[in-house]
C-alpha cells in the first residue's frame, strides 16, 4: 500500500525573508491516520500545509528543495504538480473562510455543488452528498442564504463543507475551527473523527491543544524544523500605551437596538447594553448570533433599524464614519478586510494621517509617536518593511491590531482578537487589553475563547439569536 504522504528533506524560503519557512523537514502520514502539526506562530505549520495541498510554489512564490509526494514513492510531486492532477484527491482548508469561498454563489448550497461540478459529479449525486455534509456540521439551515450574508464562523463551516463534500484522498487543514463557537468546533472533530476511520488520510496544522490531542501522532516545528519538544518562552513582557495622556474613555450606550438586514435577516433584536468610560467588556455567543453586527452599530459600519447607541450621552445618529473612527477604532476579525499598504509601517501609519494629524512638524511627530508606540505594543517593531501579506494570518491580525492602536481611539473594538494565535500571541492580545484600559480607554471584544474572555475583561455578556441573554451590570 503506497504512503499517501510523504515529504522528504522540504526547503522553502520565501522571497526577502532571511531564513527558511522550513529547513529539512521529512515526515509521512498513512491512509486513515490524523497527523498534527503544532508549533508557534512563524514556525512552518501553515508553509507545510501548503506544500502538501500543491501551493507552493505554483500559487505562493518561493524557492524550494526535496520533494513532496502523494500517493508515495513514484507518485505526484506536489510541488510540481499542474492543478489538475490534485483535483479531488487533495483538499485544503484554510483558517479563513475568505481564502475559501468562491465570493460568486448566491447560496450556501450552490457553493457547495462548485467543488462538485469541477469534478464531473453527476447532478442526480449532488444533492445527497450536500445534504449529508451540512447536516454533520449543523448548518443545514444556511442552505438558502447567501454565503456572504453569514457569520465568520457559519462561513468556515460552508467553507469545511465545501471540501468535504468532495471527497478528496488527503484532507489538509490550517486551523478550520479558529472561527468556530464550541458547537461548531465539536461538530468539525465529531465529522474528522469519522473521515479518518473511513480511510481519508489528514494533516492537522493546529495551535488548540485538544484539536491536537485527536491526532494520532504530533509533528512539532520550531523555526521550521521538527524538533523533540518545546522549549519554554519567557513571560510576554508588560506593556503600557503613554501616548496620547490624558485621553480618556468614552461611555458606550445602546438603546433598544434592532437591526434588520436588507434580506429581511432580523440579526438584533431590542439590545440595550450600557459599557462605562475605562471598562473592558467581552461579548460571546454563537456564530451567527449578532455579535458582529452589534459591534458594527458602535462605529457607524451599520445603523439601527430601531434604537440608537450613544457615546459619552451623544447620539451618533448622523455622524459619518470618519468622525465617529476617530472615537471608536475598530479591529476586523479578518485582517484582509483592513489591511491594502505595501509595508508593516505604512499600514499603521495610515490611520493617523488619515484623522488629520499630518501636515506639521508636530504633527508628524505625533504621528511617529504613534506608530511606535503601536508597533512596540505588538511586537511588529523588527517587521516593519515587511508586506503585511509576507506574514502569517495571526500576525496580520496584529499588523491590523496596530493600525487602531495608532489612531488612539478612546474606545477599542476587537473582533476575535485571539483567533489563530498562539499562547505567547494570545498572552500579547490580553496584555494590549489590559495596557490599553490601564490608560483609561474603553475596550469591548467579541471572542469564542472563554478562558481569554475571563482573564482579561472586566464583564462578559452573551448574545443568542440577536439579544443580550445575560449581560451583568458595570462594577459598581
Amino acid at each position: 500500500m503506497r504512503t499517501p504522504i510523504r515529504v522528504e528533506a522540504l526547503t522553502i524560503r520565501y522571497p526577502g525573508r532571511p531564513l527558511p519557512s522550513l529547513d529539512d523537514v521529512s515526515i509521512t502520514v498513512e491512509r486513515g491516520e490524523r497527523l498534527g502539526i503544532a508549533g508557534r506562530t512563524g514556525a512552518g505549520k501553515s508553509s507545510l500545509a501548503l506544500a502538501v495541498a500543491g501551493f507552493i510554489p505554483r500559487v505562493v512564490r518561493a524557492s524550494v528543495a526535496g520533494r513532496v509526494l502523494i500517493d508515495g514513492t513514484g507518485g505526484t510531486d506536489a510541488m510540481k504538480a499542474a492543478p489538475g492532477d490534485l483535483l479531488g484527491r487533495v483538499g485544503i482548508v484554510f483558517s479563513s473562510p475568505s481564502s475559501q469561498l468562491s465570493g460568486s454563489k448566491l447560496t450556501v448550497r450552490e457553493e457547495l455543488a462548485f467543488g462538485l461540478e469541477n469534478l464531473g459529479i453527476p447532478p442526480s449525486q449532488m444533492d445527497g452528498r450536500i445534504d449529508a455534509v451540512m447536516e454533520r456540521l449543523g448548518i443545514s439551515h444556511l442552505a438558502e442564504r447567501e454565503p456572504s450574508s453569514l457569520s465568520g464562523g457559519e462561513q468556515q463551516r460552508v467553507a469545511i463543507a465545501s471540501i468535504v463534500t468532495m471527497g478528496p484522498e488527503i484532507l489538509v487543514l490550517d486551523e478550520p475551527a479558529a472561527e468556530l463557537d464550541p458547537t461548531g468546533a465539536a461538530a468539525v472533530a465529531a465529522l474528522l473523527d469519522d473521515l479518518a476511520a473511513a480511510g481519508t488520510t489528514i494533516l492537522h496544522a493546529e495551535h488548540d491543544p485538544v484539536a491536537l490531542g485527536a491526532c494520532d501522532r504530533v509533528v512539532l516545528l520550531e523555526a521550521g524544523r521538527i524538533v523533540p519538544a518545546m522549549a519554554s518562552l519567557p513571560p510576554c513582557e508588560s506593556l503600557a500605551w503613554t501616548v496620547g495622556p490624558g485621553r480618556q474613555g468614552t461611555a458606550v450606550t445602546i438603546e433598544h437596538v434592532s437591526h434588520r438586514y436588507p434580506n429581511g435577516i432580523e440579526a438584533l433584536r431590542d439590545i440595550s447594553l450600557k459599557i462605562s468610560a475605562g471598562e473592558a467588556v467581552a461579548i460571546v455567543g454563537a456564530n451567527g448570533s449578532g455579535k458582529t453586527t452589534l459591534v458594527k452599530q458602535l462605529n457607524g459600519l451599520l445603523r439601527p433599524t430601531h434604537g440608537r447607541v450613544l457615546l459619552d450621552d451623544a447620539p451618533t445618529d448622523g455622524i459619518p464614519v470618519n468622525r465617529l473612527a476617530a472615537t471608536v477604532g475598530f479591529a476586523f476579525q479578518d485582517p484582509g478586510d483592513q489591511l491594502f499598504e505595501r509595508s508593516v509601517e505604512r499600514e499603521v501609519s495610515f490611520g493617523p494621517r488619515q484623522l488629520g494629524r499630518s501636515g506639521t512638524e508636530g504633527s508628524a511627530a505625533e504621528i511617529s509617536a504613534l506608530v511606535e508606540a503601536a508597533l512596540s505594543m505588538t511586537g511588529l517593531t523588527g517587521e516593519r518593511e515587511v508586506n503585511p501579506y509576507d506574514l502569517d494570518r495571526s500576525r496580520r491580525k496584529l499588523v491590523a491590531l496596530a493600525g487602531v492602536l495608532a489612531m488612539d481611539p478612546a474606545v477599542l473594538v476587537l473582533d476575535e482578537p485571539a483567533t489563530g494565535q498562539d499562547r505567547d500571541g494570545i498572552e500579547r492580545v490580553g496584555l494590549i487589553v489590559r495596557a490599553m484600559q490601564a490608560a483609561g480607554r474603553t475596550v469591548i471584544a467579541i471572542t469564542h475563547d472563554m478562558a481569554f474572555a475571563t482573564r482579561w475583561f472586566d464583564r462578559v455578556v452573551v448574545m443568542h439569536e440577536g439579544r443580550l441573554v445575560d449581560h451583568p451590570p458595570p462594577a459598581a
